[in-house]
């Protein structure tokens, strides 16, 4: 018996790629976000903005609404002139992750 998706998105998304093909997203997603977090301090701006871009949308995706809204705000944060990564944002967007990544995990972990 499978887990059913973990929230609203992955069932949209399974309704229209199929379970198979969503759980490979979300396995992509859990194994991309991690490195993508790695990379962020010691990129230029200008790839923090399009890093955190790229996060907000596949967060919004995964249905990390959380996660989601404060990537968002770092992006604004990071669109306007002089603004950079502050020490607390990491942590926080890591522990936005780990909130959803274990319903995840499981949901990605089923086989077809």
């Amino acid at each position: 018996m499978s887990t059913p998706a973990p929230n609203e998105a992955i069932t949209g998304l399974a309704e229209i790629l199929g379970e198979d093909a969503t759980r490979e997203i979300v396995r992509l997603y859990l194994d991309e976000l991690p490195q993508a977090f790695r990379r962020l301090p010691a990129a230029s701006r200008e790839e923090q903005v399009r890093i955190v871009h790229g996060l907000k949308s596949s967060s919004l995706h995964m249905g990390a609404q959380d996660l989601c809204n404060r990537v968002a705000e770092l992006e604004d944060r990071l669109a306007r002139q002089g603004r950079e990564l502050e020490p607390a944002d990491l942590p926080a967007l890591q522990a936005d992750f780990e909130a959803v990544a274990p319903a995840l995990r499981t949901y990605a972990a089923q086989k077809g």
